[in-house]
């Protein structure tokens, strides 16, 4: 029984949960970066602004890598994820409170400009839950309001350090939960479970009891010795651990309490009826009221309304601070301001438990005026509609917009764009405010109809568009289709591919969608749903002269080749491999050219170049229907003067005068799992910059470390297979500089 207990438990959360974590798009960044010194760290950023932040900590003397797992987890929840590479022995107080105080005072900003929230969940496993902890108390003790939770992964203690610390959390309002493992040597015997269980808070977290090891909290990305001294994870235990670790951030993002997750709620209840774990400490746990109130304001008066909830009990009392120096001790009463302004106003509400909970909420009130007068025009490209803002307001300004796009969604922009994920009319509504808080709305029947979908077959080249723009398409499939195929490639920049049944992707939420860099991406969906199916085709970066095919294949029907060749160049020498494929028959003839004027029919043909450069070679091939398909590819060669790296070898005593450049290259091939650049040594200032297929420039390149100095390095994981160009640049002249070039070859 309990088994079944445990798989329906699993199986809820895989389908209710973690599916959900694929219609995500988001990017892991690796760099060095200045926290408390010098260290290596990785940002998982998510697709869109996360609410909150989390510095997640490994430990046992393992690597920020070996918290992947769980830290794509969160990011592809919203959440925004620092690792880092720190020594945490025993927990290291010292290092912790200055990590602390570099938090508050001198934080650094992910890269690409991507905003660092306002909110920060600490978390960590063994010593590294100890770390964190003492980085908890540090920033109570400097009264930081950022922090607003710690989730602690089979904690270990040292030298009774961990009480005091999570207690300063827990004294200052923060929640502090925790999972863990069955007792052993790894754990340290549960040493943790003390300060736990003296902990002033009713709940503390779960222990997990079927065969639970330290490395749950590794999940997929464990590995090496810890696995043989302390065990692998098993699958269901590292469901629950991040289950649960999840839906707890979740909650301390969003100052909410979902019940299932504590006690007396159904995902407790299943742990411990399938016999996998328990409670860490036992007996009845109070949640507080959260309190809330919605207003309404008509010149100098205003109606409240409580809207506060209590998970575990009911509201007692109520207490109305309005922000002039009146105050009532009704549930939802009204107050009329002497003056017009922007007030404070505060709500307490008391449980039966007698807990209570607050909220401040600003309210404008206006002496009166004439309200503005509500209107907007719109266009529609296919499923696209664009929105002007035509309102105006005789007596003042508009200063906030409301848009109601009638689908579910809305925006507060002025001018706003939407897409729509399937044809119809829908009713849109524009709401304005003025400086004196008047409204005004007007709604207006906006249709999408489904003409212009994509023929079978559909070739579409030059396609281009900026950075985060997109274009939409969409294709009508009939019943007995196969082989439906969406295939983007050439060009230049960075384009991707989306792909959903039955109405429109948006970055988040989609059925396919490649991950891959540049502009080669390919989708095939061999028995396809009838129906219609929509492409999104977004710039990731700006891209230019890409070309994009849609087919499917019908009964009776002859399916075109598909083609598609590789290239491995060496100088000015390349070897290209044809790996076009035809699904319903073969290919009979090639022609190359190789955008020098030069062309081959071999298969795989070989072709030297005269001189340095990028070139467009094309690949056309048909098949044995007399069905044609083509590709092109941009080709880079290099001369003598890129002198060629060897992997793990390094060049030694470079110098070079102020703004001169040293350039090298290294061939890095497929599957190879990280990619290293690394200059040390020598007097001077030198920088690296790296680039892939063509040499970096001072204002083109991937990777700057941007440091003084001559100690640099890059860091590049899963690298594209092909060739990577260094530039060693004098910022003043440096000499007797080391340059290593390796990679991690996984075959």
């Amino acid at each position: 029984m309990k088994n079944t207990a445990r798989y329906l438990f699993v199986l809820g959360i895989l389908f209710t949960g973690f599916v959900q974590n694929h219609l995500y798009a988001a990017e892991k960044i690796n760099q060095s970066i200045n926290l408390a010194g010098n260290r290596q760290a990785t940002w998982y950023i998510p697709d869109g602004q996360a609410d909150t932040w989390v510095i997640l900590q490994h430990g046992f003397q393992r690597n920020k890598s070996n918290m992947d797992h769980f830290a794509t987890t969160l990011m592809n929840n919203g959440f925004l994820v620092l690792t880092l590479n720190t020594s945490v022995t025993g927990g290291n107080p010292s290092l912790a409170s200055d990590m602390a105080d570099a938090v508050i005072d001198s934080m650094p900003l992910p890269p690409n400009n991507y905003p660092l929230p306002s909110q920060l969940i600490l978390s960590g496993h063994s010593a590294g839950a100890l770390f964190v902890t003492h980085l908890g108390a540090r920033l109570m003790e400097r009264g930081d309001q950022q922090l607003v939770g710690a989730i602690l992964l089979d904690p270990v203690d040292a030298n009774d350090g961990m009480g005091d610390a999570m207690q300063a959390m827990v004294n200052a309002g923060r929640p502090v939960y925790s999972i863990l493992a069955n007792a052993s040597s790894c754990n340290s015997s549960n040493n943790a479970v003390g300060p736990l269980n003296d902990l002033t808070s009713a709940f503390v977290g779960i222990k997990l009891t079927n065969n639970s090891k330290h490395t749950d909290a590794e999940g997929d990305s464990t590995g090496g010795i810890i696995t043989w001294l302390c065990g692998s994870p098993k699958d269901y235990n590292v469901v629950y651990l991040q289950d649960f670790a999840l839906n707890w951030a979740l909650d301390m993002s969003a100052g909410t309490i979902n019940p299932d997750y504590y006690p007396g709620g159904s995902k407790i209840a299943a742990l411990i009826a399938a016999e996998d774990g328990e409670l860490i400490k036992q007996g009845a746990v109070t949640y507080p009221p959260q309190a809330d109130f919605a207003f309404s304001a008509n010149e100098l008066s205003v109606q409240f309304s409580d809207q506060s909830q209590d998970a575990d009990g009911s509201i007692d009392s109520y207490a109305w601070d309005f922000g002039d120096g009146s105050s009532s001790a009704l549930a939802s009463p009204s107050h009329t301001y002497s003056s017009a302004g922007t007030y404070n106003v505060s709500l307490t509400v008391t449980d039966n438990d007698g807990l209570t909970g607050s909220i401040n909420k600003s309210v404008t009130v206006v002496n009166g005026g004439i309200a503005p007068n509500a209107a907007f025009s719109f266009s529609v490209d296919q499923f696209i509609a664009a929105f002007t803002d035509t309102s105006s307001d005789s007596d003042g300004s508009i200063v906030q917009w409301s848009w109601d796009f009638g689908d579910g969604n809305g925006s507060n922009a002025t001018n706003p764009m939407h897409t729509y994920g399937s044809p119809g009319t829908y009713n849109v509504t524009l709401t304005v405010t003025d400086d004196d808080g008047l409204t005004d709305s007007v709604t207006q029947a906006v249709t999408m109809t489904s003409g212009g979908g994509l023929a079978n077959p559909t070739e579409l080249t030059d396609l281009a568009a900026a950075q985060n723009q997109a274009l939409n398409y969409f294709m009508d499939v009939p019943a007995g289709a196969a082989d439906l195929n969406f295939t983007i490639s050439g060009g230049s920049g960075d384009a991707d591919i989306y792909i959903r049944f039955g109405t429109a992707p948006t970055t988040s939420q989609y059925d396919y969608r490649p991950y891959k860099n540049g502009n080669d991406e390919v989708v095939d969906i061999a028995t396809p749903q009838a129906g219609t199916w929509y492409i999104m085709i977004r710039g990731y970066r700006a891209y230019s002269g890409l070309k994009f095919n849609a087919s499917y294949k019908t009964p009776g029907d002859n399916m075109a080749p598909r083609a598609a060749f590789s290239s491995s160049a060496s100088g000015l020498s390349v070897s290209f491999t044809d790996e076009s494929s035809d699904s319903d028959g073969s290919i009979v003839s090639r022609l190359w050219s190789f955008g020098d004027g030069s062309q081959s029919t071999d298969a795989n043909p070989s072709h030297r170049y005269s001189q340095a450069g990028t070139y467009t070679v094309t690949l056309a091939v048909s098949d044995d229907d007399n069905a044609s398909d083509s590709v092109s590819q941009s080709v880079v060669v290099t001369d003598a003067s890129d002198d060629e790296l060897q992997n793990g070898q390094a060049r030694t005593d470079l110098a070079a005068d102020t703004g001169q450049e040293l350039h090298f290259v290294l061939n890095v091939p497929a599957n190879a799992l990280n990619a290293q650049f690394v200059i040390t040594g020598g007097s001077g200032d030198a920088d690296v910059y790296v680039r892939y297929g063509a040499k970096p420039t001072q204002s083109e390149y991937d990777y700057r470390p941007y440091r003084y100095g001559n100690e640099e390095t890059v860091t590049v994981a899963g690298p594209q297979a092909g060739q990577w160009f260094v530039m060693v640049r004098a910022y003043n002249a440096f000499s007797g500089v080391s340059l290593t070039g390796s990679y991690d070859d996984n075959e």
